[in-house]
């Protein structure tokens, strides 16, 4: 009998952070991260996970019900197998959503290398890298708390530390960047995320110049994400690798940057490209560009992480380092494995699938529908 579908769940989860994220991104300190959990069964037993990873307020438990609603009856019954066709169907079926979408898709890939008994990289046709770089990010905060914060980090190995900006005309953007600097000299690279925060394309280079005397490695995202022609007039008057990352809200947005000349870098984000190979389409169309990418995160917990990470090792412009950390700014996490960090990079997970097992005390503990 032929492998199908039979049930698609998704519950709303609430995971409490370890410490607030603070950025100028225009939202409140983020305190919790409201995700969601996917989990396909199937006629022969075999389950895959999914985690829809958003961070804007509800839209968790918002997307859980657009799985419940609509992408459950329009793939329940389908071949978990025929993955393609899922994502057409999703994408006919809700016009939106991505992060549902994802976690669905990154559900059936860990079905798919479940039946084969490989791990997920493998089934996109293995890797191209053995590991991925990381880096840690710093919020808004005292600069001395941000270079205690950061001191574990670069002794495991990180190479690249990403500091928060946007906050023109207040020295404070100055003051982290240079305390980074100083506290991790020469030898680790200085990355600034300004999350939109500059009003003006002129105003984003001017405070954009008073950090370059810190050696920056590259800058995120200096102006609204739609605004391509003002990212590509910063591009052309700062020194520093411009990296596009609100600006690739869905994986077509790659071309759009590129067409632009708005950047150097893309970054690329499973849950907001609607899964592993839209994400991979994005990365192709950089390829084409002459574009590197990074991978993006929102704080995924250990499934999206786990599924970041085989995405990643695929792709054949993935440059500098990538935010492959969010399930490390939690005190618990939603899996039972340790995913593997070594000397500053994340390797993917060998067992077949995701290489991920759901901790159902954790899912009962966060869950918010029940």
């Amino acid at each position: 009998m032929a492998l199908t579908i039979t049930s698609i769940e998704a519950y709303p989860v609430r995971a409490p952070r370890t410490k607030p994220m603070i950025s100028a991104g225009g939202f409140a300190p983020l305190r919790v991260s409201d995700f969601g959990i996917v989990r396909i069964r199937t006629s022969h037993g075999i389950e895959g996970l999914g985690e829809i990873s958003m961070n804007n307020g509800r839209d968790g438990a918002i997307q859980c019900d657009d799985v419940r609603r609509l992408i459950a009856p329009a793939l329940t019954g389908s071949n978990p197998l025929e993955i393609r066709r899922a994502i057409v169907t999703m994408d006919r079926t809700l016009d939106g959503s991505e992060p549902a979408k994802a976690a669905v898709e990154m559900a059936l890939w860990d079905i798919a290398g479940k039946v084969a008994g490989r791990p997920v990289y493998e089934m996109l046709g293995g890797r191209i890298h053995d590991r991925v770089f990381i880096r840690w990010g710093l919020a808004f905060g005292d600069p001395a708390a941000g270079v205690e914060e950061i001191a574990p980090w670069i002794a495991r190995g990180v190479r690249t530390i990403k500091v928060k900006i946007g906050r023109p005309g207040t020295g404070l953007d100055q003051a982290m960047v240079k305390a980074v600097r100083e506290a991790v000299g020469d030898g680790v690279n200085v990355m600034v995320d300004a999350n939109s925060g500059y009003r003006t394309p002129l105003q984003a280079v001017k405070e954009i110049e008073r950090l370059e005397a810190y050696d920056l490695q590259l800058v995120e995202q200096p102006i609204h994400r739609k605004r391509l022609a003002d990212l590509a007039f910063i591009r052309n008057h700062i020194s520093t690798p411009i990296l596009a990352d609100e600006s690739i809200r869905h994986w077509p947005d790659a071309y759009d940057v590129a067409r632009h000349g708005a950047a150097d870098a893309l970054g690329i984000y499973i849950c907001e490209a609607g899964g592993i190979l839209p994400a991979l389409n994005a990365a192709a169309i950089g390829e084409a560009a002459g574009l590197v990418v990074t991978i993006g995160s929102q704080c995924e917990l250990g499934i999206g992480t786990a599924a970041m990470a085989h995405a990643a090792v695929c792709m054949p412009n993935l440059a500098f380092e990538s935010d492959i950390t969010g399930h490390l700014r939690y005190p618990l996490d939603i899996i039972n494995e340790q995913l593997d960090y070594r000397d500053g990079a994340i390797h993917p997970p060998e067992a077949p699938g995701l290489g991920v097992t759901l901790n159902e005390d954790v899912l009962e503990r966060w869950r918010l529908d029940r």
